[in-house]
């Protein structure tokens, strides 16, 4: 496996940090779409100087138009400028970006083959089956680009003006609104499945091939309702109607998208987590934990989510190993 101890993925690197970050924190629905620039290796050795002596190519696991799209052309451009050999953007969409990641992974070690992967490249192994690649083994990661925030967006047929009026439509007629996505295990495609479970709403799923055939289609009103990036809705915005965005605040956009948060999204667990908090962080709380030798110890919902996830993961290995089983 390749590391940054070669100069010449020093240089990759150094090239993707110049990259403007662009910071976008999720609050409420929790669904921000980390996007991250990773080196193929498949095995092999890295090519021999001069690195590049000819053009680079991007893989983007997508199809056309979508953030991940966009985002991989305007990095193409300006890698091209401080290359100065050309990169190639490559729209390898399917399977939820499996295809192209795939590909990916079996593109010879030389530094010629980028992937722009985001949130579903480590999900997919967990949710589908038969996976040709190791998201961690099969890739050296290069750096991060940023994040970008869910929007959710309907059509502008729906008769709703706020999340809360969709909600009330959805519960009023389950499993009847459409929900369109990027794909299966897609990060729009999650973010749906999370909407739905937090609002207690039910709607039919509807995957495509990438976030921009969804957009295409929710602007035709074959589909009614959608999450994704506002790069992929950009070229849109006049033809859908933004509900809210799952950030701490505002997007600074001309129709200032509202957060869940003002549509009372998540208010209960926000309540809880506060309530909670205060309770922990009180010296007298401290003081009764003592004599039961317990320390008082917050943590964030997210961060709780995280020590769940990981202890589950831990104790699972270690039944395996040892073979403990419960008649």
């Amino acid at each position: 496996m390749g590391t940054y101890r070669d100069h010449r993925l020093e240089r990759m690197k150094t090239i993707m940090d110049r990259i403007p970050v662009l910071r976008a924190k999720a609050v409420g629905l929790p669904a921000t779409l980390a996007l991250t620039a990773v080196i193929a290796l498949a095995g092999g050795a890295l090519a021999a100087e001069p690195f590049p002596d000819r053009p680079v190519t991007l893989i983007v696991p997508y199809a056309a138009g979508g953030s991940s799209d966009v985002l991989a052309r305007l990095i193409g451009e300006r890698m091209s400028k401080s290359l100065g050999q050309q990169v190639v953007i490559d729209n390898r969409a399917g399977a939820g970006s499996r295809l192209g990641i795939e590909i990916a992974a079996k593109a010879a070690a030389d530094g010629y083959t980028l992937l722009l992967a985001d949130m579903p490249h480590t999900i997919i192994p967990a949710i589908q089956k038969g996976v040709h690649y190791d998201p961690v083994r099969d890739f050296t990661p290069i750096g991060l680009i940023g994040t970008a925030s869910m929007v959710f967006f309907v059509n502008p047929a729906v008769k709703a003006e706020t999340v809360r009026d969709f909600v009330g439509l959805a519960k009023a007629d389950p499993e009847k609104i459409t929900i369109a996505s990027g794909g299966i295990g897609s990060a729009t495609h999650l973010t749906a499945e999370l909407f739905q479970a937090k609002t207690g709403i039910k709607l039919v799923h509807v995957p495509f091939r990438g976030a921009g055939p969804a957009m295409n289609d929710l602007v035709a009103g074959h589909v009614q309702s959608s999450f994704t990036t506002l790069a992929t809705a950009s070229s849109v915005l006049d033809r859908v109607r933004a509900l809210a965005v799952a950030s701490e605040t505002r997007l600074a956009t001309p129709a200032s998208i509202p957060t869940f948060r003002e549509n009372n999204i998540d208010l209960v667990v926000e309540r809880l987590t506060g309530d909670l908090k205060a309770i922990l962080d009180s010296q007298e709380f401290a003081m009764r934990l003592a004599p039961l030798g317990v320390t008082a110890s917050h943590a964030s919902p997210a961060q709780f989510r995280a020590l769940i996830e990981s202890d589950t993961a831990r104790w699972a290995d270690i039944v395996k190993a040892v073979g403990i089983s419960v008649p």
